[in-house]
């Protein structure tokens, strides 16, 4: 019988809560964009500031209502968004298309919320693009993205750092002229605080799985990262994850598991897709193979100590670290800030094969994989089809190693059959190796 997350419905509610608040708000802040963007400057404006990201809201759509998921790829196709586009843009717009907007408790509100600003940033080519469709259809609705350069080191480079940093100041000073409101630095620095800490216990969650069995598996990691991609910014943020790492240490210090029948560990490269397949996810679980690391779950909104000694390490970050941070000056928040956003796997992995290499290496190493499985998204510029078939070059003589495309949702883009041929091909080079090892 596997273990029950505890913390599991303040999780839930906190999510639902906040697409609430930003739906049926009568007055306060509206605020959209990528949550890969650094959003603590938007809570410097006040606290009745509501946030909506791109790809945390549409990967919930697809998953809570997938029929209203489907209509809005539709609509926004019907509305000239091309078929091989990325599928979480086209959601998104498909929502504005159709003028009604879905959310996680299932709510479906006709009349689409209009959003006051546009906070983002350029993640690929058509991130920045996906937000300027939303304004153009929404009458021209003020946007700042910021130019996010990394990979590599990114978060030790001055120059880099120095460049994120006024792009972020220059922000502040944007959002002052078109909300009219003013800036409040201590209201800044809070959730300065407060968005890095979560990065940073997310990350020490993440890394627990290096245990066996792994207390977490693929599943659950995808349930619970989601507060912190919503809005990683509050206390009430801070709190769930601090109570989040200490029940997870517990379930390793008593061997509980979500997932106690664990005869293989899997590494994953890809954008999560196996909670919208279910036939796939039970070949593995049936088998007693799960997922227990991926750079998804762990680098979208989790920070490592990342390159060390020239190389990549999953350890963790010591939560101590964030509350002995210098944010004494404006500029001096907003550089820590710049530096634990840049130090994100998620950042490194896009901006640079080398660093996307040393994950995969570590990832398989310190997680003790028995296989390697990677699914590139054929919707997702970052998601490198071309890095994954390297890898699974490099990694195919040291573990069983399979690749077959995926989509973020769209599953008209997806060899849903040749995909199950080869996670149960998967499943017996797995045990073709434990047999061959025994």
């Amino acid at each position: 019988m596997g273990y029950s997350i505890n913390a599991w419905p303040a999780f839930k509610n906190y999510q639902n809560t906040r697409y609430r608040n930003y739906l049926y708000t009568s007055q306060g802040l509206r605020c959209m964009g990528s949550t890969w963007s650094p959003l603590a400057p938007l809570k410097g404006f006040g606290d009745d500031v509501y946030l909506i990201g791109g790809e945390p809201h549409a990967a919930s759509a697809a998953g809570t209502v997938p029929e209203e998921a489907r209509e809005d790829i539709i609509a926004a196709e019907a509305a000239g968004l091309g078929f091989h586009s990325c599928s979480y843009l086209k959601l998104f717009n498909g929502e504005v298309v159709r003028n009604k907007i879905a959310i996680t408790d299932k709510t479906v509100k006709e009349g689409y919320p209009k959003p006051d600003v546009i906070w983002t940033t350029h993640l690929c080519s058509q991130h920045s693009k996906w937000y300027q469709e939303v304004s153009r259809r929404l009458g021209g609705i003020p946007m700042y993205a910021i130019d996010m350069i990394g990979g590599g080191n990114a978060e030790k480079d001055p120059k880099i750092v120095n460049y994120v940093s006024d792009q972020i100041e220059a922000g502040i000073d944007w959002l002052e002229r078109v909300t009219g409101r003013g800036f409040s630095d201590e209201l800044f620095v809070k959730a300065v605080r407060n968005e890095i800490k979560v990065l940073v216990l997310w990350g020490n969650i993440c890394a627990l799985n290096m245990h066996s069995p792994a207390p977490l598996d693929e599943r659950r990691l995808i349930a619970l990262f989601p507060p912190a991609v919503v809005d990683r910014t509050t206390d009430e943020c801070v709190q769930l994850y601090e109570t989040l790492l200490e029940e997870v240490r517990r379930m390793v210090e008593m061997g509980e598991s979500v997932a106690p029948d664990q005869r293989f560990r899997i590494v994953y490269f890809g954008i999560a897709h196996t909670y919208g397949h279910p036939e796939m996810a039970r070949i593995l679980r049936d088998a007693g193979a799960e997922i227990v690391a991926s750079v998804y779950t762990f680098g979208t909104c989790g920070n490592f100590k990342g390159i060390v000694d020239g190389r990549w390490t999953w350890e963790p970050i010591d939560p101590q670290w964030v509350d002995d941070l210098d944010l004494s000056t404006r500029r001096k928040a907003i550089t820590e800030l710049a530096k634990i956003v840049l130090g994100w796997p998620t950042w490194q992995g896009v901006r640079s094969y080398w660093a996307l290499e040393s994950m995969a290496k570590a990832l398989v190493t310190e997680f003790k994989a028995d296989g390697l499985l990677l699914a590139p998204s054929r919707g997702c510029e970052t998601d490198f089809r071309n890095g994954y078939i390297a890898l699974q070059r490099i990694f195919k003589d040291q573990v069983p190693t399979v690749e077959y495309d995926t989509d973020q949702v769209d599953v008209r883009k997806m060899d849903l059959p040749g995909a199950q041929r080869k996670t149960e091909l998967f499943v017996h080079l797995m045990e073709a190796r434990k047999k061959g090892r025994a």
